[in-house]
This record gives C-alpha cells, structure tokens and sequence, in this order.
C-alpha cells in the first residue's frame, strides 16, 4: 500500500504547487479559507506520518492507516459539501481517495496486505528511495521554476511506476495493479493533467 500512498504524496505536491500557480486568480474567489480548511485533517495527518518515519511517503502497515485515511475522507467529504466555490485542493482530493474510500474500497481492503508485505522488499525499497531522492531534487526547483517542477513530478511519477509495475503485476497480480492505475489516472488528471505516463501503467 506505501507505494499507492507515495503516488498520491506525489499528486498532492503536484496540487499545492496548482494552488501556488493559481494563486492570483484565487484570491478574487470569496472566503478562499473555504477552500483550504477542509484539506487541513487530510494533510495534518499525512505530514504526522511523515514525521514519524523520516519520509516521503506514506506509511501502510496493516489496514490501519488506510481505514483512518478513508475515514478522515469520509469527514473531509461531510465538511466541504456546502462549499460551492472551485477549489483544486478539494477537486485533487476527491480524484486522490475518492475511488480508493468509495467504490474500490473492498478491493483496496483485499489486495492491502499483499501491498503491505512489497514494502518490506528491497526491489520496492530501491523504487521509494529512487523515488524520494528525486523529489528532494524536483523541490529546489520549485521556488524558481514551477513549469520545471511539474515536469520533474511527472518524471518521478513515470520513473517510479515503471520500476514498481513489475513487482506488484508478479506478487499481487494484475488486478492490483489496476487498482494502482486507477487511482493514479484519476488524481493525475486533475493536478498534473499534461503529464503522460500512460505507457508506464501498461
């Protein structure tokens, strides 16, 4: 499962980077804090993790994680159902776990432990340090480049799927990797929605 969660750590930076881009416009919306308090449980508790293990990702160990993220969703959803104005926080997180805590969820609950135990392979390992070495990269260029960024995200989310795809097709089978390519897809489309990485899902 932590190689479904750094996707969306990884589309999650792709969307906060769309809100620096987009900030100009966003100011003319009224009361932007609307838009933005919703996320704040979502990204509190992802940051929580983050601080614990030291990384980029996601942790996953058991079903815990995942049955606390879909619940936090769940209350993200019950919260912004009254906000009518455009927000692509809400939009990347509603593609991120929409899927994943609603119609997919029995699939996600029974492909988890098979996703738990690839974690603890060094062929995954070598993948989410790969992976996380090259986002630290993509960062520095963030504050200069925002274009560059996003391209660089992308690279990372295409280098990481090819690596990963192999292992998962093998240990968890093609219906599991489906479920990794649906969630990608969706997220992908609403906060990197030039970046192609079709060819890595296949």
């Amino acid at each position: 499962m932590r190689a479904l969660l750094l996707l969306l750590s990884l589309s999650g930076s792709a969307a906060v980077a769309n809100n620096e881009l987009n900030a100009p416009r966003a100011r003319q919306v009224p009361s932007p804090r609307l838009s933005t308090s919703p996320v704040q449980p979502i990204l509190k508790y992802a940051a929580t993790l983050q601080e614990k293990t030291g990384a980029v990702q996601f942790p996953f160990q058991g079903g815990n994680i995942f049955k606390e993220l879909c619940s936090i969703y769940l209350q993200f959803k019950e919260c912004t159902k009254s906000v009518s104005c455009h927000s692509i926080s809400i939009t990347a997180v509603d593609a991120s776990y929409g899927y994943m805590c609603g119609a997919g969820y029995q699939l996600f609950e029974d492909h988890s432990a098979c996703f738990a135990e690839i974690e603890r392979e060094q062929t995954y390992i070598a993948c989410k340090n790969a992976a996380s070495d090259a986002m630290e990269e993509a960062t520095k260029a963030k504050r200069d480049d925002l274009e560059a960024y996003f391209q660089r995200l992308c690279s990372v989310m295409d280098e990481y799927l090819r690596c990963c795809r192999p292992l998962v097709n093998r240990r968890c089978g093609p219906e599991a990797w489906d479920l990794v390519s649906q969630v990608t897809m969706d997220s992908l489309q609403v906060t990197m929605p030039t970046c192609e990485i079709r060819k890595s899902l296949m």
